[in-house]
């Protein structure tokens, strides 16, 4: 009874469980169905993502590539900036150094203007003490004007000496152009009574001084003494009254060690044995020198100069006007030849002119010829 209890009892439980289990199956299966819907969803989701990253990444990698050239051009940028930045620095300091040398040579030039400043300040001094100390001469004013200032305070009028040889003669014309035609022609026939000679015109060439510089100073023992009496005494009497007065002391003086008279400004310089009493004589200027008797005679003392010759140039001159003739034989006498020469000479058929001078040395002598300034000579 109780095997057949069992027995039916197992067999309720199969059948139940054989008709629960459709139901279970389908129920798994919709589970199953809506898993796969949920992971499909997912995997779209999913897929979408994946899509969106991919966008991203892509959109991130252009990004970074611009990011890159942005980069690479900054930094070209900055390297062609330095660079720019070094070249500019560079030449900042050559511009510096370019400066400080201008500087340096501003100032140096600056150094050597003040030294020249203060030599010519010297200069200026001693220029100053050398016009001051002329000869004292009485000038007037007559009316002469002159179209420019004259380029030195100078001025020097030439006297040459010609040295003029036996058989030739020195003519001067009284216009240029007649002393050309003769030098042109060169050779002339000069008739001489039944017979004629045969000279030769030559130009006359003149060796002149063209510039002179001098160095010139103040003689510390040397005094020029001017606006002395007229000359009713002599020479050595005058100079001997003078170094009596300018000897003694109570006078301001000294001894004398040389005395000069100088007859072209007729003044005399007094050379003094010590240096000192030179400048206190030329400070007072003025003194009255007993020259004879009781009465005196005011002289006028100024500094005395000493000068040296630094630099000088030649340079030749011809004379326009004198024409020199030479080969002249001595076959008359002087005048003779002088007067057929002149009337040769002032012919104009002979291509000659008026004549102003003549000098004419016979052979055997020798002569000389004193050249002075004159308006018509060329260089």
């Amino acid at each position: 009874m109780k095997v057949k209890a069992a027995k039916c009892y197992e067999d309720k439980t199969t059948n139940e469980v054989a008709e629960k289990k459709p139901v279970t199956d389908e129920m798994e299966v919709e589970s199953l169905r809506k898993e796969i819907e949920l992971y499909k969803e997912k995997h779209l989701a999913l897929s979408e993502d994946i899509n969106k990253l991919e966008q991203k990444k892509r959109e991130t990698v252009i990004l970074a590539q611009q990011f890159e050239e942005r980069a690479e051009k900054q930094e070209k940028n900055l390297v062609a900036k330095e660079w720019s930045l070094r070249n500019q620095d560079e030449r900042f300091m050559e511009k510096i150094r370019s400066m400080q040398e201008e500087n340096q040579k501003l100032k140096t030039r600056e150094h050597n203007m003040k030294e020249d400043i203060c030599f010519l300040k010297k200069e200026t001094e001693k220029l100053e003490a050398i016009c001051s100390s002329g000869v004292e001469r009485k000038m007037v004013f007559k009316g002469k004007l002159i179209d420019n200032f004259p380029r030195c305070g100078i001025n020097a009028k030439h006297q040459i000496r010609y040295p003029v040889k036996g058989g030739t003669a020195l003519i001067v014309f009284e216009e240029a152009s007649v002393a050309a035609n003769i030098i042109r022609k060169r050779h002339h026939r000069v008739p001489i009574e039944e017979c004629y000679i045969n000279v030769k015109a030559e130009p006359v060439d003149l060796v002149v001084l063209d510039e002179l510089s001098m160095d010139m100073n103040r003689s510390p023992r040397k005094i020029l003494v001017s606006n002395l009496p007229a000359a009713a005494e002599s020479e050595e009497t005058l100079l001997d009254k003078l170094e009596l007065f300018f000897s003694k002391s109570r006078n301001g003086g000294g001894e004398v060690e040389n005395r000069e008279f100088l007859e072209d400004s007729r003044s005399v310089i007094l050379t003094f044995a010590k240096e000192g009493v030179a400048p206190q004589l030329v400070e007072k200027k003025r003194f009255d020198v007993p020259f004879g008797g009781k009465e005196t005679h005011q002289v006028c003392v100024s500094p005395s100069l000493d000068g040296n010759i630094t630099r000088s140039v030649m340079k030749n001159l011809l004379s326009n006007r004198t024409v020199l003739i030479t080969g002249i034989p001595d076959i008359k006498d002087e005048e003779t030849i002088k007067d057929l020469l002149e009337i040769h000479f002032q012919k104009s058929t002979n291509g000659g002119g008026e004549v102003q001078n003549m000098l004419y040395c016979p052979e055997g002598r020798n002569s000389v010829a004193v050249f002075e300034d004159d308006k018509d000579v060329s260089s």
